[in-house]
Protein backbone atom coordinates (compact mmCIF):
# COMPACT_ATOMS: atom_id res chain seq x y z
CA UNK A 1 0.00 0.00 0.00
CA UNK A 2 1.30 3.16 -0.85
CA UNK A 3 3.10 5.29 2.26
CA UNK A 4 -0.13 6.89 4.60
CA UNK A 5 -2.73 5.52 2.05
CA UNK A 6 -5.52 3.32 3.15
CA UNK A 7 -7.75 1.57 0.51
CA UNK A 8 -11.33 2.08 1.02
CA UNK A 9 -10.84 0.44 4.23
CA UNK A 10 -12.17 -3.57 2.48
CA UNK A 11 -11.17 -6.43 4.76
CA UNK A 12 -8.41 -8.18 3.19
CA UNK A 13 -5.90 -10.72 3.53
CA UNK A 14 -4.59 -10.76 7.11
CA UNK A 15 -1.39 -9.14 7.37
CA UNK A 16 1.65 -11.52 7.98
CA UNK A 17 2.40 -11.36 11.48
CA UNK A 18 4.84 -9.09 13.12
CA UNK A 19 8.16 -10.45 14.37
CA UNK A 20 8.84 -9.78 17.70
CA UNK A 21 11.43 -7.13 17.03
CA UNK A 22 8.49 -4.76 15.52
CA UNK A 23 7.18 -3.15 18.69
CA UNK A 24 10.26 -3.20 20.49
CA UNK A 25 10.51 -0.21 23.18
CA UNK A 26 13.67 1.90 23.32
CA UNK A 27 15.10 2.19 26.49
CA UNK A 28 16.85 5.47 26.09
CA UNK A 29 13.24 7.53 24.92
CA UNK A 30 13.60 10.50 26.74
CA UNK A 31 10.27 11.19 29.21
CA UNK A 32 9.17 14.43 29.83
CA UNK A 33 6.29 15.52 31.96
CA UNK A 34 4.13 18.77 32.01
CA UNK A 35 0.97 19.08 34.85
CA UNK A 36 -1.91 20.96 32.99
CA UNK A 37 -4.89 23.35 34.41
CA UNK A 38 -5.91 24.40 37.62
CA UNK A 39 -5.93 20.50 38.28
CA UNK A 40 -2.52 19.78 37.39
CA UNK A 41 -3.22 17.32 35.68
CA UNK A 42 -0.44 14.93 35.03
CA UNK A 43 0.91 14.95 30.66
CA UNK A 44 3.86 12.35 30.07
CA UNK A 45 5.73 12.15 27.18
CA UNK A 46 8.17 9.54 25.91
CA UNK A 47 10.24 10.88 22.65
CA UNK A 48 11.51 7.75 20.59
CA UNK A 49 9.54 5.10 22.05
CA UNK A 50 9.95 2.71 19.72
CA UNK A 51 13.33 1.01 18.82
CA UNK A 52 12.03 0.67 15.25
CA UNK A 53 9.14 3.05 14.75
CA UNK A 54 9.25 2.46 10.59
CA UNK A 55 8.91 -1.45 11.12
CA UNK A 56 5.58 0.18 13.72
CA UNK A 57 4.61 1.99 10.65
CA UNK A 58 4.35 -0.31 7.93
CA UNK A 59 2.75 -2.74 9.94
CA UNK A 60 -0.16 -0.22 11.06
CA UNK A 61 -0.46 0.77 7.40
CA UNK A 62 -0.49 -2.99 6.21
CA UNK A 63 -3.70 -3.58 7.71
CA UNK A 64 -7.43 -3.97 6.80
CA UNK A 65 -9.08 -0.80 8.25
CA UNK A 66 -12.52 -0.13 9.21
CA UNK A 67 -14.92 2.66 9.76
CA UNK A 68 -17.76 0.78 11.10
CA UNK A 69 -19.15 2.32 14.08
CA UNK A 70 -19.42 -0.63 16.12
CA UNK A 71 -15.79 -0.46 15.87
CA UNK A 72 -15.08 3.46 15.94
CA UNK A 73 -17.89 4.45 17.77
CA UNK A 74 -17.68 8.28 17.62
CA UNK A 75 -13.71 8.59 16.59
CA UNK A 76 -13.99 10.46 13.45
CA UNK A 77 -12.02 8.20 11.32
CA UNK A 78 -10.97 4.21 10.96
CA UNK A 79 -9.49 2.16 12.82
CA UNK A 80 -7.56 -1.42 12.53
CA UNK A 81 -6.15 -3.90 14.98
CA UNK A 82 -3.51 -6.94 15.29
CA UNK A 83 -2.76 -9.46 17.76
CA UNK A 84 0.45 -8.85 19.44
CA UNK A 85 1.94 -9.08 22.40
CA UNK A 86 1.62 -5.85 24.22
CA UNK A 87 2.60 -6.30 28.09
CA UNK A 88 5.87 -4.68 28.06
CA UNK A 89 3.86 -1.98 26.14
CA UNK A 90 1.57 -1.55 28.77
CA UNK A 91 4.33 -2.41 31.48
CA UNK A 92 6.47 0.79 29.99
CA UNK A 93 3.33 3.01 29.88
CA UNK A 94 2.71 1.65 33.47
CA UNK A 95 6.27 2.63 34.57
CA UNK A 96 6.32 6.08 33.04
CA UNK A 97 2.89 6.87 34.72
CA UNK A 98 4.00 6.13 38.09
CA UNK A 99 1.24 3.31 38.66
CA UNK A 100 0.58 -0.12 37.60
CA UNK A 101 -2.01 0.24 34.91
CA UNK A 102 -4.32 -2.53 33.15
CA UNK A 103 -6.00 -3.58 29.64
CA UNK A 104 -9.34 -3.73 29.34
CA UNK A 105 -8.75 -6.76 27.19
CA UNK A 106 -7.06 -9.76 27.90
CA UNK A 107 -5.36 -10.29 25.45
CA UNK A 108 -4.85 -6.64 24.39
CA UNK A 109 -4.29 -6.07 20.76
CA UNK A 110 -2.37 -3.80 19.22
CA UNK A 111 -4.69 -0.94 18.06
CA UNK A 112 -3.97 2.13 15.60
CA UNK A 113 -6.48 4.63 13.68
CA UNK A 114 -6.50 6.82 10.96
CA UNK A 115 -7.82 10.19 10.66
CA UNK A 116 -7.95 12.06 7.40
CA UNK A 117 -9.32 15.79 6.16
CA UNK A 118 -10.62 14.63 3.24
CA UNK A 119 -14.34 14.43 2.39
CA UNK A 120 -15.17 13.99 5.94
CA UNK A 121 -18.08 15.19 7.90
CA UNK A 122 -17.69 15.75 11.86
CA UNK A 123 -20.65 15.34 14.10
CA UNK A 124 -21.87 17.60 17.06
CA UNK A 125 -20.03 15.20 19.43
CA UNK A 126 -16.68 15.22 17.11
CA UNK A 127 -17.02 18.86 17.05
CA UNK A 128 -16.44 19.20 20.64
CA UNK A 129 -14.03 17.21 23.26
CA UNK A 130 -14.36 14.13 24.63
CA UNK A 131 -13.73 11.75 27.49
CA UNK A 132 -12.48 8.05 27.92
CA UNK A 133 -12.65 5.36 30.49
CA UNK A 134 -9.61 5.78 32.10
CA UNK A 135 -6.09 6.54 30.95
CA UNK A 136 -5.20 7.21 27.59
CA UNK A 137 -2.14 6.46 25.54
CA UNK A 138 -0.81 6.90 22.38
CA UNK A 139 1.93 6.89 20.10
CA UNK A 140 2.12 9.11 16.98
CA UNK A 141 3.35 7.24 13.67
CA UNK A 142 4.00 9.72 11.53
CA UNK A 143 7.41 10.72 10.30
CA UNK A 144 8.27 14.15 10.70
CA UNK A 145 6.98 15.68 6.99
CA UNK A 146 3.64 14.55 7.96
CA UNK A 147 3.75 14.93 11.75
CA UNK A 148 1.10 17.89 13.00
CA UNK A 149 -1.04 19.63 15.41
CA UNK A 150 -1.49 17.26 18.36
CA UNK A 151 -3.92 16.54 20.66
CA UNK A 152 -5.66 19.23 23.14
CA UNK A 153 -7.02 19.15 26.81
CA UNK A 154 -9.34 21.55 27.70
CA UNK A 155 -11.31 23.23 30.09
CA UNK A 156 -15.14 23.66 29.89
CA UNK A 157 -15.68 27.17 30.63
CA UNK A 158 -19.84 27.24 31.75
CA UNK A 159 -18.63 24.63 34.74
CA UNK A 160 -14.87 25.13 35.37
CA UNK A 161 -14.57 21.55 34.84
CA UNK A 162 -11.33 20.33 33.36
CA UNK A 163 -12.33 16.58 33.49
CA UNK A 164 -15.12 14.18 34.46
CA UNK A 165 -14.74 11.51 36.94
CA UNK A 166 -15.72 8.09 36.80
CA UNK A 167 -18.31 8.58 39.52
CA UNK A 168 -19.79 11.56 40.65
CA UNK A 169 -16.87 13.66 43.78
CA UNK A 170 -17.84 16.62 45.13
CA UNK A 171 -16.70 18.97 42.92
CA UNK A 172 -19.70 17.28 40.92
CA UNK A 173 -22.56 17.31 43.75
CA UNK A 174 -21.56 20.91 44.30
CA UNK A 175 -21.93 22.01 40.80
CA UNK A 176 -25.20 20.11 40.63
CA UNK A 177 -26.28 21.82 43.95
CA UNK A 178 -25.37 25.24 42.38
CA UNK A 179 -27.18 24.23 39.29
CA UNK A 180 -30.48 23.29 41.50
CA UNK A 181 -30.26 19.62 39.92
CA UNK A 182 -32.22 16.39 41.29
CA UNK A 183 -30.46 13.93 43.00
CA UNK A 184 -31.34 11.70 40.18
CA UNK A 185 -28.91 12.80 38.16
CA UNK A 186 -25.84 11.55 40.10
CA UNK A 187 -28.03 8.47 41.75
CA UNK A 188 -27.34 5.97 39.21
CA UNK A 189 -25.18 5.60 36.16
CA UNK A 190 -27.77 6.64 33.70
CA UNK A 191 -28.54 9.88 35.19
CA UNK A 192 -25.06 10.56 35.80
CA UNK A 193 -24.75 10.02 31.70
CA UNK A 194 -27.84 12.39 31.20
CA UNK A 195 -26.04 14.53 33.50
CA UNK A 196 -22.69 14.83 31.42
CA UNK A 197 -24.03 15.12 27.89
CA UNK A 198 -27.02 17.80 29.05
CA UNK A 199 -24.57 19.79 31.23
CA UNK A 200 -21.12 19.34 29.66
CA UNK A 201 -21.44 17.81 26.18
CA UNK A 202 -24.84 20.04 25.40
CA UNK A 203 -24.60 20.21 21.46
CA UNK A 204 -25.16 24.29 21.99
CA UNK A 205 -21.40 24.31 22.79
CA UNK A 206 -20.01 22.28 19.83
CA UNK A 207 -18.04 24.31 16.93
CA UNK A 208 -21.02 25.11 14.71
CA UNK A 209 -18.89 24.47 11.05
CA UNK A 210 -17.09 21.39 10.05
CA UNK A 211 -13.98 21.26 12.49
CA UNK A 212 -12.33 20.27 15.66
CA UNK A 213 -12.11 22.22 18.67
CA UNK A 214 -8.68 23.41 18.26
CA UNK A 215 -8.16 26.39 19.89
CA UNK A 216 -11.47 26.15 21.74
CA UNK A 217 -14.65 28.93 21.31
CA UNK A 218 -16.48 30.51 24.03
CA UNK A 219 -17.37 26.99 25.62
CA UNK A 220 -14.25 25.41 25.39
CA UNK A 221 -10.57 26.77 26.57
CA UNK A 222 -7.31 25.01 25.27
CA UNK A 223 -5.43 24.60 28.60
CA UNK A 224 -2.41 22.24 26.58
CA UNK A 225 -1.20 21.24 23.42
CA UNK A 226 0.50 17.91 23.06
CA UNK A 227 2.22 18.38 19.65
CA UNK A 228 2.37 15.61 17.55
CA UNK A 229 6.15 14.43 17.33
CA UNK A 230 7.03 11.24 15.47
CA UNK A 231 7.23 7.64 17.44
CA UNK A 232 6.29 10.15 20.41
CA UNK A 233 4.28 8.25 23.16
CA UNK A 234 1.80 10.39 25.43
CA UNK A 235 -0.06 9.20 28.17
CA UNK A 236 -3.02 11.04 30.15
CA UNK A 237 -5.82 11.17 32.17
CA UNK A 238 -9.02 10.30 29.88
CA UNK A 239 -11.23 11.52 31.86
CA UNK A 240 -9.90 14.99 31.14
CA UNK A 241 -11.89 16.84 28.01
CA UNK A 242 -9.76 16.19 24.88
CA UNK A 243 -9.38 16.44 21.10
CA UNK A 244 -7.75 16.05 18.47
CA UNK A 245 -5.77 19.16 17.28
CA UNK A 246 -6.36 18.96 13.60
CA UNK A 247 -7.10 22.46 11.49
CA UNK A 248 -8.16 22.03 7.81
CA UNK A 249 -5.46 22.05 5.94
CA UNK A 250 -4.00 19.46 7.41
CA UNK A 251 -4.09 15.60 6.20
CA UNK A 252 -5.36 16.48 3.44
CA UNK A 253 -3.17 13.87 1.63
CA UNK A 254 -1.61 12.04 4.18
CA UNK A 255 -3.56 10.28 7.25
CA UNK A 256 -2.82 10.67 10.95
CA UNK A 257 -1.54 7.61 12.14
CA UNK A 258 -1.96 6.42 16.06
CA UNK A 259 -1.47 3.45 17.95
CA UNK A 260 -3.77 3.73 21.31
CA UNK A 261 -4.04 1.67 24.40
CA UNK A 262 -7.23 2.68 26.44
CA UNK A 263 -5.86 1.53 30.08
CA UNK A 264 -7.44 1.50 34.02
CA UNK A 265 -6.44 2.10 37.20
CA UNK A 266 -8.09 -1.18 38.50
CA UNK A 267 -7.72 -4.35 37.57
CA UNK A 268 -10.48 -6.10 36.01
CA UNK A 269 -13.11 -8.10 38.88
Amino acid sequence: MAHHEYSRYQDRKSPVPPSPETFAINPDCQVSVEHVGLGRHKVVMADGFYLHPDLVLQQALELPYTDRFEIVGNFPGVRASINVETGAIVDAISEFWGMKLYPFFDPQPAVFQGITNQQYRLNVGQRQPHIDQDVTAMVYLNPAESCMGGTGLYRHVPTGLERVPIVPDQEIRELADRLELSDEFLNSAEGYENFQNSMIFNPLFANRDNTYINDGNAYWELLFLIRMQPNRLIIFDGRCFHSQHITTDQYTQAFRVNQVLYLSQKPKP
